[in-house]
């Protein structure tokens, strides 16, 4: 059993077998286990924690000594948080630039903030959402909570020791901390917008530092020294029973809560903190039987491995995950990965954590000074070691030092933490040298009279962009939905991977979408975020055989300066001629943009406006636009969102409103291989259900089992996945 070595404390068993209880949930909610919905939620169980331990050694030592021993606690965090930290971004690093080079440019802005503990802050000012991030997250879209806790441990220390002195008074120093949560958790309720993504208050220290303060303020009116280890029966079972009901809240709502909910941040989560105190209150007595249930020898030992545990579960799980995410990996490989996580924090704590923590680095300088002086007495295993040693230091620096070199000022150094231009630069995309054959369906009459589309031919498979600095520049880099560093981490959903469809209608289609702009790519070597928008060739000229493309900053269309796409504005301008009442228009994102020339083959005259990186709540932007120009009334309206991440109520409602007119509306459900796809179909199932003008066009059933439809992502469309979509598109507007 481990033993606590601070002075006046004591070992708490079920609090280590809470910790365990924490990283479970987040572990399942990483792996997208059924009955870990709400599994993000142990990361306030680990604040509340946090601020109960570390508030209990500093008032101990107040009561104890009348002051507070600033050095001796940094040098402890840090001691007890460093080796473990850099032990596994030196290997990370390592990793990457052996085997995903692609991945170093984001990653070195990265492990600055990582080591500086700012993470939570550079996601925010980079847009990185935690819960819609599509594409390759990051792997170290999890340092946002390590950033959180450890900005506490630098700042709070201080704080204490000066409100020790203003407030001496246990009551009023209470109140202080209280006032201190209501504030932080009134910011959650205030800044967060339902619908909209909730990844600034979720990532953002003002508005998490409740779930601290609340385990401080539990270890100023209950200091773990101050409690009895003998009760009375009465109190006993009032413990547990109070206990019991804490743990019962907080396993219902880890296992219930969805993410979106906006009662969540409204507070939810500092509900969820309160009862997390109550149940750290109750462990922390000696007199506590419950803490019994917790203190399982298996829970113990991952409880004080959790730290380890949580720095190397998810750089594992996203380096070893194909590029559709961990929700594709079979049992087998799901149970590898954890494996693998816990294996290496197993070998961290023995071999680094432990030792260090106990003097091993003053035990090895020693050693190193010994042998200096007696070179001949170093083992082959020593030379061997060494040299490894030093080539692993070679790779690291090499990964690192090509941008950390060119630094020279404040400002290079905040360029290479990407926080001073959240959506950096576009490269317009190299043009495709083969085009895909397949021929669109053939055209259908809108009012139902014709038969089914005939049958197409398979097509040859489309081109995708290269990445230019890739160590494969001939294999397929496809552009992804939302292609952000974290996680989850990790600002609303960019959509990057455009099927390059038919032949004979590529070029059209895509200057009448985009207004004539090019396509994003990958920057070289970069491993960034695809922008959400495309941009145009920085130097003014035609990429490839693109000619006679319009000028886009005259593009009326374009919407925004030097024609570049908003998705919450039109892509294009729709025709003047009238319309009749069987017009059709279709709003979308990538999804949608890399079908429309099927679509327009297939229904000649209808208004496709679909852009990269669409959200619903965008939408509704579109349609005074298109009732103006006569596209609503008696119409049918094709909607395909829901690719870049989960949607409110309100905001559906917002865009199926105006709509009432419609002769028509489909709303197309969607095949995404990320946590919202669930959220998603089941809203606009029951939005087709509760409108009779609604019909759900349910492409994620008619796709399942059909890997040919889709590129590697598992979201964009294959020609053959571009025709069953755009049949089934057609076989919903006859009935």
């Amino acid at each position: 059993m481990p033993i606590s070595d601070k002075p006046h404390s004591r070992y708490m068993p079920g609090l280590d077998g809470l910790r365990a209880l924490a990283l479970i949930g987040v572990m399942g909610y990483h792996w997208n286990f059924g009955f870990a919905g709400g599994g993000f939620l142990g990361v306030s169980l680990f604040f509340v924690l946090s601020g109960y331990l570390i508030t209990d050694i500093l008032a101990s030592q107040w009561h104890h000594h009348r002051r507070i021993d600033l050095k001796d606690f940094w040098i402890r965090r840090f001691r007890r948080l460093l080796p473990a930290m850099l032990l596994m971004l030196f290997i990370l690093v390592v990793w990457v630039t052996l085997f995903d080079r692609s991945r170093l440019a984001t990653l070195r802005s990265e492990v600055l903030g990582a080591v500086t503990y700012i993470s939570n802050w550079q996601f925010i000012f980079q847009q990185q959402s935690y819960f819609e991030s599509f594409g390759p997250p990051s792997p170290l879209g999890h340092f946002w909570s390590l950033a959180v806790e450890e900005q506490f441990y630098l700042l709070w220390p201080v704080i204490m020791l000066a409100a020790l002195k203003l407030f001496p008074r246990r009551g009023q120093l209470f109140a202080l901390i209280a006032a201190g949560a209501a504030i932080s958790a009134l910011l959650m309720a205030v800044i967060y917008q339902p619908g909209d993504d909730p990844s600034r208050v979720y990532y953002g220290t003002d508005t998490r530092a409740f779930g601290l303060l609340i385990g401080a303020g539990l270890a100023i009116v209950w200091p773990s020294w101050k409690l009895p280890s003998r009760a009375p029966r009465s109190v006993r079972y009032r413990l547990n029973m109070t206990g019991a009901a804490a743990l019962l809240i907080i396993l219902y709502m880890m296992w219930q809560v969805d993410r979106y909910d906006a009662f969540l941040y409204q507070g939810g989560m500092f509900l969820f903190s309160l009862a997390a105190a109550v149940l750290v209150a109750v462990l922390a007595h000696p007199a506590a039987s419950i803490s019994r249930l917790l203190s399982w020898k298996p829970l113990l030992w991952i409880g004080v491995r959790s730290y380890g545990i949580y720095l190397w579960h998810y750089p594992v799980m996203i380096l070893t995950s194909p590029d559709s995410g961990a929700s594709d990996l079979s049992l087998l490989q799901t149970a590898l990965q954890i494996t693998a996580s816990v294996l290496l924090a197993a070998l961290s704590w023995k071999y680094v954590e432990e030792p260090i923590r106990h003097g091993g680095l003053k035990k090895l300088w020693l050693k190193a000074r010994s042998l200096r002086r007696r070179p001949a007495s170093i083992s082959l295993r020593g030379w061997i070691v060494s040299l490894s040693s030093l080539m692993l230091i070679g790779i690291f620096c090499s990964g690192m030092m090509s941008s950390v070199s060119s630094a020279r000022t404040v400002g290079d150094i905040a360029a290479m933490l990407n926080i001073d231009d959240p959506a950096p630069e576009e490269a317009a995309q190299t043009p495709s040298t083969e085009s895909a054959t397949a021929e669109p369906p053939q055209p259908v009459d809108t009012n139902g009279d014709n038969a089914a589309p005939p049958a197409v031919e398979p097509s040859k498979q489309p081109d995708t962009a290269k990445e230019p600095n890739s160590r494969d520049e001939g294999a397929k880099a496809p552009l992804s939905d939302g292609a952000t560093d974290s996680g989850n981490n990790d600002a609303g959903a960019d959509e990057n991977e455009v099927p390059d469809p038919a032949a004979e209608n590529n070029q059209d289609v895509q200057d009448k979408q985009t207004g004539g702009e090019s396509d994003p790519m990958d920057k070289a070597d970069s491993g960034k975020p695809i922008p959400d928008q495309p941009d145009d060739d920085k130097t003014g000229e035609p990429n490839g055989d693109q000619v006679d493309k319009p000028d886009p900053s005259k593009d009326p269309a374009s919407g925004t300066p030097g024609g570049k796409n908003d998705p919450a504005k039109p892509t294009t301008k729709p025709e003047q001629p009238p319309v009749t009442k069987s017009a059709i228009t279709a709003i979308g994102d990538s999804v949608m943009l890399g079908v429309s020339p099927y679509l327009e083959k297939s229904l000649p005259g209808i208004h496709i406006d679909a852009v990269i990186g669409r959200q619903m709540r965008q939408a509704d932007e579109l349609i005074p636009a298109l009732k103006s120009q006569n596209r609503i009334d008696g119409g049918i309206v094709i909607i395909g969102l829901g690719t870049n991440g989960a949607f409110s109520q309100k905001d559906l409602d917002s865009l199926l409103g105006p709509l009432n007119s419609a002769k028509q509306i489909l709303l197309i459900n969607t095949r995404v291989p990320r946590d919202w796809e669930q959220n998603v179909n089941g809203m606009l199932a029951k939005a087709a259900e509760r409108n009779p003008k609604v019909t759900l066009v349910d492409w994620y059933s008619a796709s399942k089992d059909h890997p040919e439809y889709f590129r590697s992502d598992g979201v964009h469309l294959e020609p053959e996945g571009a025709e069953a979509y755009t049949s089934m598109l057609l076989q919903a507007i006859k009935k």
